[in-house]
């Protein structure tokens, strides 16, 4: 780092005269040294914190009192970005920051700290080497200080009209005025100009894009009452270079209205933006800032990308620090930590993304409390790249202004341009050096519909090399030769279900088409989603017995209470038996309304045994003193609890003891008392819309790969145009359990409008198989379908007599809808059809015939279901009371889970083949009508036995061949008499 001379008054760092705003700087720093002793005798004795308390609000018509104004920066001006590049990080001490943090941090450039004095930079120092922060990266400045905030009241960086490096102050809008003089220290550490911007403000509510285009929410004008909207725009083009300054109104609705809190600029065109659930009380303002931003364009003239971070319970991730190539983000520890560095990998590609946990709120994190020094002596690129389609040209022409800040030549050798086309190897192109710090090389236009990705390099004297954009190669510029051609990946189907039987197996196809005019190059691999990480939201059970005792006259129904002594604590009971058992436990949160008079521990504690029957003292053991069991759930500022919804990660031995938990169904959290004073804990809502519950976050990784692409882990290929390719996509349900198990197939391709496409796959294992038959009846057939004329069909099923003899249970209140009559199916497995015999059975049902054919369970819609493995091959036999019974000629063919069989469209499909049944129409086949005793033979004995004795009656009986409900001559004549002489062939 460089730092400035020790002089009584400011210069630049070419130290030119500048006698105009050396002469005012004079007077500032003398007014400087009177107004920080000033302070120093009236440093604020009430707590400070980020937002303005009640007490220190009472010298809020402070804030700005004696600020120095200076004429502005000779123009024109150019407001440095965070995302450029920086050269320290500015934090004061006592931190607000870990040293882990800052370890990270000075891994890579100066961290330099604000200390008192020369004994806390001693001391600070000691610390930082007991903690692992690297010694050669530290600087400190000596400098007292009311508070954490460096970026609040830290300095804005600047380069002036002459390409000289400075610092713009403001008015700190809170009375600190200790922090109020930081910019001036730094200032004068750096040995750069200071301005001084009469707008009150902070700088958590401002951030600029480096090329003129700058946003803030609407605080800067709450706090600027007496500047028109107007001025203040003014006001910032004159200091800053600011020519278009978005504000707008603060979506969060929170206490601070600092747009770090929900949004940032992650490069010239591309924004963050928080994001949020639909039922958020916010949620309409946050996605109507997002649709704004959308909807203006960026310096490069092109709208902004807009890029979003889920935050569902309000996590500060936009309120985090770019520190050059690397972003540091706060992270909470809760399940969406992780999508949150993702969203940053996909947003800033080539950049390391650091989650770093710590002290955060959702309006007070890691970007607050630090503040990025600019490196004033960068090596600044000034370039409109090409984007979106440009028209077809011999080649392109790619300007840039490239300013070297350290005085040092730039090497006009290292200038390049360095493209490629359609995704192939990187070329390079010297970029000459017209006049002053323009530079100009052209890229060879290639042909129409090409796609072309470039950025800049240079390098100066001062060993500085820089790209445009900054993170270079990976995230360059691109932008299209005319009509773009683009490969086009369509996949079919878009999901799979699929259901099998215990130990089951099957394959699909999935068919992956380019419908684009470009090579399309693809992998599809497999992520399992029912293993990893998952949140589970444990509810309370209601419990009489939560409640102890209390003296409290406004206890009510409602309150969890805790009475004295200490042995009568009451306890929470919680459910837990949906998280599967050897699972890791991430974290635990505790979420609540709450009201209390006195601040709770909490003592976690597995149960045994089911707390709907476990008696209260079961539940009280293993209630240890304060120092060793106890967990705070929330802790507010002031002491105690403040109202409103809290949520906590339990500390101490919680994971451990809910992992132990998890062996059972039960998991308690008990209150005990800090002092042992007599208390209660009202949970408002507990009966209403928000009960308290627990998320847990959780690992499971049970030992299992039932999906397979192409028989393995992953599958790849490259498709020309309109060229398809067919994967299989193989389910195994082998050795897993009962139960629903889900996985995605993730295919990542070249297709710019879908580089990754996710295929939803499910996986029902069953106990039982399905089965899927259809059959017709001679007897009821009338052409195309069965005739379902019987009135008076039994409520109980039938075949529970000779000669099927079946114990079954099955019975219905009513029969339904257009239900032909009740059928016997049976199950044999065997290797074939013709030693599939009675003693090969394994199973049998009842079940109601449809007069569409279809063999349906009870309910006269689902298809049947039976519990049984198979060993060999499954085959049906289907049984009816006046038909011969048939043997399915084939296995039965499964297929997703399901086996089916058709008896109706061949005569081969029946054992026996045209023995075994009768063609009923043109290609329709049935079962044969006529064996009225049901021995599996149609002859004399059927009529002289059975239709002589009950001719000419009506109702459910065996002579009624045709199903009609009357005994007749037509049964004879047309169904009995024909077939007569002709025999089951179903194997005994």
């Amino acid at each position: 780092m460089k730092k400035g001379y020790d002089l009584p008054f400011y210069t630049t760092r070419k130290n030119k005269p500048h006698l105009f705003i050396r002469a005012i700087l004079v007077l500032f720093s003398v007014f400087s040294f009177v107004s920080v002793s000033f302070a120093q005798k009236h440093t604020p004795t009430y707590p400070l914190y980020h937002h303005m308390s009640d007490e220190e609000a009472k010298f809020k018509h402070l804030i700005g009192r004696d600020f120095f104004v200076t004429a502005p920066p000779e123009g024109p001006v150019r407001n440095v970005a965070e995302f450029e590049r920086m050269q320290a990080v500015l934090i004061r001490y006592p931190f607000g920051i870990s040293y882990s943090v800052i370890a990270e941090m000075a891994e890579d450039l100066t961290v330099l700290t604000v200390v008192e004095d020369q004994s806390e930079e001693n001391y600070v120092t000691s610390q930082y080497s007991s903690n692992g922060v690297n010694l050669s990266n530290c600087e400190f400045l000596h400098a007292p200080t009311n508070s954490i905030w460096s970026r609040d009241y830290g300095p804005w960086f600047i380069f002036d009209g002459n390409d000289d490096p400075g610092i713009v102050n403001f008015p700190y809008n809170r009375p600190r005025p200790l922090d109020d003089e930081i910019p001036i220290q730094v200032a004068t550490y750096l040995g750069i100009n200071l301005f001084g911007m009469d707008i009150t403000g902070a700088g958590g509510n401002y951030m600029t894009d480096g090329m003129g285009i700058s946003s803030s929410s609407d605080l800067v004008w709450e706090e600027n009452p007496s500047l028109s909207h107007a001025d203040i725009d003014q006001m910032v083009y004159d200091y800053l270079g600011i020519n278009t300054y978005h504000v707008v109104p603060d979506p969060n609705n929170t206490y601070i209205d600092h747009i770090d809190c929900w949004g940032k600029f992650l490069d010239v065109d591309k924004v963050l933006i928080r994001e949020v659930p639909s039922s958020h009380a916010q949620y309409d303002e946050i996605e109507a800032t997002a649709a704004y931003y959308a909807s203006q364009n960026s310096a490069y003239g092109t709208p902004f990308e807009v890029y979003r971070v889920y935050t569902p319970n309000n996590q500060p991730y936009t309120n985090s620090l770019i520190l050059n190539e690397k972003v540091l983000v706060p992270i909470m520890g809760s399940q969406w930590d992780d999508d949150a560095l993702q969203a940053y990998e996909v947003a800033m590609p080539g950049y390391e993304i650091v989650g770093l946990t710590g002290s955060w709120e959702s309006t007070d994190a890691l970007h607050c409390r630090t503040k990025g020094i600019a490196d004033i002596g960068m090596l600044y690129i000034r370039h409109i790249p090409l984007l979106a389609d440009q028209p077809v040209l011999p080649d392109y022409q790619i300007s840039a202004d490239i300013t070297a800040h350290s005085d040092m030549g730039i090497y006009v050798d290292s200038v390049y341009v360095i493209y490629s086309v359609n995704g192939g190897s990187y070329d390079s192109v010297l970029m000459t050096n017209n006049s002053g710090n323009s530079f100009e090389g052209s890229i060879p236009g290639p042909s129409e519909g090409s796609q072309v990705a470039y950025y800049i390099s240079a390098a100066d004297q001062s060993g500085r090399l820089e790209t445009h954009p900054f993170i270079g190669l990976p995230d360059p510029h691109s932008f299209n030769v005319g009509v773009p051609l683009y490969p086009e990946l369509m996949a079919n189907p878009g999901s799979f279900n699929a259901t099998l039987p215990l130990d089951g197996s099957t394959t699909e196809i999935l068919t992956i088409t380019n419908n684009g005019g470009m090579q399309l190059d693809f992998t599809a691999t497999i992520s399992y989603t029912s293993k990893g990480k998952s949140m589970a939201q444990v509810d309370p059970v209601p419990l009489d017995y939560w409640t102890g005792t209390t003296t409290s006259s406004s206890k009510t129904e409602t309150s969890l209470v805790k009475g004295s002594p200490p042995n009568e604590a009451g306890w929470m009971m919680f459910d837990v038996s949906s998280i599967p058992d050897g699972s890791t436990i991430n974290s635990v949160e505790f979420f609540g309304y709450v009201n209390d008079t006195h601040w709770p521990y909490w003592n976690i504690n597995p149960v045994t045994s089911d707390p709907l029957t476990a008696s209260p003292s079961a539940l009280y053991n293993d209630i240890n003193d304060e120092e060793n069991s106890g967990y705070y759930l929330y802790q507010s500022e002031g002491g105690g609890f403040s109202t409103g919804w809290k949520n906590h990660t339990l500390g101490g031995n919680v994971t451990a003891d809910l992992e132990a938990a998890l062996t059972q169904d039960w998991f308690a959290i008990g209150i005990m008392d800090r002092d042992n004073d007599t208390y209660y804990i009202n949970f408002d809502g507990w009966a209403e819309s928000n009960p308290p519950y627990l998320n847990v976050d959780y690992t499971y990784d049970p030992p299992y790969t039932w999906l397979t692409v192409d028989g393995g882990t992953s599958a790849s290929g490259s498709l020309s145009e309109q060229i398809s390719q067919d994967i299989s996509i193989g389910f195994d349900a082998s050795g897993l359990t009962e139960g629903i198990y889900t996985a995605n197939i993730q295919i990542t391709s070249n297709d710019p409008d879908s580089p990754v496409q996710i295929i939803p796959v499910t996986l029902e294992v069953i106990n039982h198989l399905f089965v899927d038959l259809k059959v017709y009846l001679e007897g009821p057939f009338f052409g195309t379908n069965m005739n379902a004329n019987l009135s008076e069909i039994p409520l109980i099923q039938p075949y529970n007599q000779q000669p099927w003899n079946y114990a079954g249970s099955e019975s219905v209140a009513s029969i339904p809808m257009d239900v032909v009559d009740w059928i016997l199916v049976e199950y044999r497995d065997a290797s074939n059809a013709i030693s599939a015999t009675s003693a090969t059975m394994i199973s049998q049902q009842a079940a109601f015939l449809k007069n569409d054919g279809s063999i349906v369970d009870l309910d006269g819609i689902s298809i049947l279901a039976f519990n049984h493995s198979i060993i060999q091959s499954l085959y049906a036999v289907v049984w009816h009371r006046n038909h011969l019974g048939i043997l399915s000629a084939d296995p039965l063919i499964e297929s997703g889970g399901i086996y089916n069989y058709d008896f109706t469209t061949d005569a081969g499909k029946v054992f026996g083949a045209t023995n075994g049944h009768n063609e009923l129409a043109n290609g329709t086949w049935g079962m044969i009508s006529g064996d009225a005793n049901a021995d599996g033979f149609i002859n004399p004995d059927d009529l002289n036995t059975v239709w002589a004795t009950e001719t000419g009656t009506f109702g459910y009986k065996p002579a009624d061949f045709n199903l009609d409900n009357q005994i007749n001559n037509i049964d004879k004549n047309e169904f009995w008499l024909p077939n007569k002489g002709k025999g089951s062939q179903v194997p005994n």
